[in-house]
């Protein structure tokens, strides 16, 4: 058995790199330490000794406070699907603002956009509005719960939906509740049946994503969906599908490319073309329980649903949102991760790579840890990879994670490729192999 162990000086090293580069983010984030916890606003994206401060973003950049420039490669947690200000979705804010922001009533925007997403997503024959994906995922399940008139649900151990408490049992060791949201292992068909068997009169709706990111990137085995949706159906249960990450996959969502046929899909992250933007989508007969004209209908508020401004830069992400776009990006990232094996191969550095599509962990282990009870945490030598990969002035996150947007190519992808082999080399240099020859004996 094999343990990979960074020496303090070694880590020293490239944290010393980090903190000359960004002197400037230092001082900002002591300032914030003294009126933010840690100094951010969001659990995901903090690392040590501290996070850069951006000061704008350019296509497939992002430049700190010290003028540094990084290919960015997380795009704000996967919602920046063109990358950073991209030039029509600023120009179609700059027009818009001037009309406005949000009203009480509905936009010709905001009926084109839901039309839109009818058109594009074949599970969709009504959509509700939200501002986030968490607020999206928060509503399926009041629906599920309105249009069954069962009170559970069942989702994935480690499986991330959102800041709903509900939705987050399973996570940080939050174990089950009795009633209202049982487990099931993602890759196992059968736990989430024996779930179904048991429970399966008292649950409203099963809820996947189709492969996890958060916290450890795990694509799931053939047949799994598939299996998971039709042990639903069988137990009367809604089979609700979480895309807000992986909408990505084809142009209607990951449901088109797994050939899946959801009765709720909730969006978020990109789908509002950088602004705040969530959608649940579904069936008709379930959808209209949110119906005014209904004897019992059930009520979802929300100033901003819809407002003008997401609507707008929903619209115009999701047009150039193509087919071609997304075989472009999984081709460019299949290229980056092949050239990745091979590096770490050549240095005799372990790393794995999980992913699909334009999405993938990069694990410098022998085989990837996930996150811990508590916090993404996927080790240190891949903690490691990442801080030296901004002082290569690449952003990817802090857990290895990867996904690339439609303006990663050309001289940005050159410099992502560059970047991240260099910060490969300098993870090797600093890591210690120790064996426990007890194991080999």
């Amino acid at each position: 058995m094999t343990e990979l162990v960074i020496p303090v000086d070694a880590w020293g090293r490239i944290e010393n790199i980090y903190r000359q580069r960004t002197p400037r983010s230092a001082a900002a984030m002591a300032r914030a330490r003294r009126v933010m916890v840690r100094g951010i606003t969001r659990g995901w994206g903090y690392h040590r000794p501290y996070p850069m401060v951006a000061h704008r973003g350019e296509g497939p950049y992002l430049i700190d406070i010290d003028d540094n420039r990084y290919v960015d490669l997380v795009n704000n947690g996967l919602s920046l699907i063109h990358g950073h200000a991209f030039p029509p979705v600023v120009e179609a804010l700059q027009a818009a603002a001037q009309r406005g922001s949000g009203w009480l009533v509905a936009s010709e925007e905001q009926i084109a956009l839901a039309e839109m997403l009818c058109d594009r997503i074949a599970a969709f024959e009504r959509v509700r509005f939200t501002n986030s994906g968490t607020e999206s995922g928060m509503l399926a399940v009041k629906v599920a719960r309105a249009a069954t008139g069962r009170p559970a649900v069942l989702k994935a151990i480690d499986g991330f939906h959102g800041s709903y408490d509900d939705l987050e049992v399973g996570l940080y060791e939050r174990p089950e509740i009795p009633g209202r949201v049982y487990l099931g292992r993602f890759g196992e068909a059968a736990s989430f049946e024996q779930q179904l068997e048991a429970h399966g009169e008292s649950i409203a709706a099963v809820v996947l994503e189709p492969l996890m990111f958060s916290g450890l990137v795990r694509t799931a085995p053939a047949g799994f969906l598939l299996r998971v949706q039709e042990a639903a159906r069988a137990a009367g249960a809604l089979f609700v599908l979480d895309d807000c990450l992986m909408l990505r996959l084809a142009p209607g969502g990951s449901a088109e490319r797994y050939g899946l046929a959801p009765d709720l899909t909730f969006l978020g992250k990109f789908v509002g073309g950088g602004m705040p933007m969530g959608v649940l989508g579904g069936r008709a007969e379930i959808m209209d329980v949110l119906d005014p004209h209904r004897e019992r209908p059930l009520y979802h508020g929300g100033s901003f649903n819809g407002n003008l401004l997401s609507c707008v830069a929903s619209l115009v992400a999701l047009e150039h949102f193509t087919a071609e776009t997304i075989e472009a990006m999984e081709r460019r990232t299949a290229t980056l991760r092949a050239a990745l094996l091979a590096h770490a191969n050549a240095l005799g550095l372990p790393l794995r790579i999980a992913g699909e599509g334009s999405v993938m962990g990069v694990y410098v282990a022998e085989e990837p840890r996930g996150h811990d009870a508590y916090t993404f945490d996927v080790g240190p030598p891949t903690r490691l990879l990442h801080l030296a990969a901004l002082t290569h002035g690449v952003l990817m996150g802090p857990g290895g994670e990867i996904a690339l947007s439609s303006v990663v190519s050309g001289q940005a992808l050159e410099r992502a490729h560059d970047g991240l082999l260099q910060a490969l080399e300098d993870v090797a240099a600093a890591i210690c192999v120790k064996t426990d020859k007890r194991s080999s004996m």
